[in-house]
C-alpha cells in the first residue's frame, strides 16, 4: 500500500512540476506575428505566440512557421512556401520578405532582434523594385508608441489643429491608459517636428498641416519617405510604383514615416480634406485600432478603410 501511495505521490508531484513549467513558459509573455503580402493587403497568418525571455524573431519563426533561410541562416527566404523572387533564382524579381517590429522596419537580421512581451512582428512579402520600403507602418499600433523599437521607447507628442482638440485629447487618454507615460499634447506648430528622438502625431486638415515646412518637405519627397498618397483638391491613392491609382473627392489619411534614417522617431499624419473624415480617422485609433492591424497606411472614405499603396 505504501508503495502505491508513494507512486501516486510521485505522479502528482511530476504533474505539478510539468504544470508549473508550462505556466512559467507562457507567463514570460505573448507576441503577435502577422504574415502578409502586397504591403499588408492580403493577410496570410495572424498568431499570438507565447515566448520565453530573450527569444529572437528567428526563433519564433522557426518554431511556429514553415520557413526557409538563406545567407548562412540569418535571412528568411520563404515563409509557408512563398519564396523570395530574388535570392537563389535565375529569373530574378525584386520581391522579398521584410519584417517590422512595432511598426519599424528592422535594421538587423531576424536572429539578432530579440523580442519582449506584447511586441508585434509583421512579415510582409512585397515588391521593392522602386526602392521605397516604407520604413514605418501603422499596422502595429499602438505598440509602436508603447513598446518602441529595439528597446527604445520614445517620447510622444500629439500636435493638433484646433478643430480636432476633442478627438486629440481622447487619443491622448487612450495611449495613457495603455501605459504610455512620456506623452504631451499641444496645438499645431513646427516645434520639435524634426527631432528624430520624438514620435509626433500630427492631426489637422491638409491645407493647414502642409504649411509646416518639415511636413511639406516630407510630402515633396514622398517617394523617398514611403508616402503613397497625394492630397491636392482630392485625395489620391498611389500604387507601389508611385502612380495614381484611385481618387476620392473627400477623405482622410493615416500614415507614418521615419523622420531620420538610423533613428526610430516617426511622424504620424492624420489628415485629409474633410473634418468629419479626419475625426473618423482619429476615432479609429482610440475606438477600434484592430481594424488597421497589419496595414502600411490607409485612406478613410465613408465607412471604408482603403489600404495604400493600392495594388497596381
Amino acid at each position: 500500500m505504501r508503495k502505491v501511495l508513494l507512486a501516486c505521490l510521485l505522479i502528482i508531484i511530476t504533474l505539478s512540476l510539468i504544470g508549473c513549467s508550462e505556466k512559467s513558459a507562457s507567463e514570460n509573455g505573448v507576441v503577435n506575428v502577422v504574415v502578409s503580402k502586397d504591403f499588408g493587403k492580403e493577410k496570410l497568418e495572424d498568431k499570438n505566440i507565447d515566448i520565453l525571455d530573450d527569444v529572437s524573431v528567428m526563433e519564433v519563426m522557426e518554431e511556429n512557421f514553415d520557413i526557409e533561410t538563406a545567407y548562412g541562416g540569418g535571412f528568411i527566404n520563404a515563409i509557408n512556401g512563398l519564396k523570395s523572387g530574388f535570392t537563389g533564382v535565375k529569373d530574378k524579381r525584386k520581391t522579398d520578405w521584410f519584417y517590422y517590429v512595432n511598426g519599424i522596419l528592422a535594421g538587423v537580421g531576424a536572429r539578432e532582434y530579440h523580442l519582449k512581451p506584447d511586441d508585434i512582428v509583421i512579415w510582409d512579402y512585397h515588391d521593392w523594385s522602386n526602392n521605397t520600403y516604407g520604413s514605418s507602418i501603422i499596422g502595429a499600433y499602438p505598440m509602436n508608441f508603447i513598446n518602441g523599437h529595439a528597446d527604445n521607447v520614445l517620447k510622444t507628442e500629439i500636435i493638433y489643429e484646433k478643430n480636432f482638440e476633442e478627438e486629440s485629447r481622447k487619443l491622448l487618454g487612450f495611449l495613457k491608459e495603455r501605459g504610455l507615460k512620456d506623452i504631451e499634447i499641444r496645438e499645431l506648430d513646427e516645434e520639435q517636428l524634426e527631432d528624430g528622438q520624438i514620435n509626433s502625431i500630427v492631426i489637422g486638415r491638409w491645407n493647414d498641416v502642409s504649411k509646416l515646412s518639415y511636413i511639406n518637405h516630407i510630402y515633396e519627397n514622398g517617394d523617398k519617405f514611403g508616402l503613397f498618397f497625394k492630397a491636392e483638391k482630392s485625395i489620391q491613392a498611389l500604387n507601389e510604383k508611385g502612380d495614381i491609382s484611385k481618387e476620392y473627392e473627400r477623405g482622410a489619411i493615416i500614415t507614418s514615416v521615419i523622420k531620420e534614417y538610423g533613428l526610430t522617431g516617426t511622424i504620424w499624419l492624420i489628415t485629409g480634406n474633410d473634418d468629419n473624415f479626419i475625426k473618423k480617422a482619429v476615432k479609429l485609433l482610440y475606438e477600434d485600432p484592430e481594424k488597421i492591424r497589419g496595414a502600411f497606411s490607409v485612406i478613410i472614405i465613408d465607412d471604408n478603410i482603403i489600404d495604400i499603396p493600392v495594388k497596381k
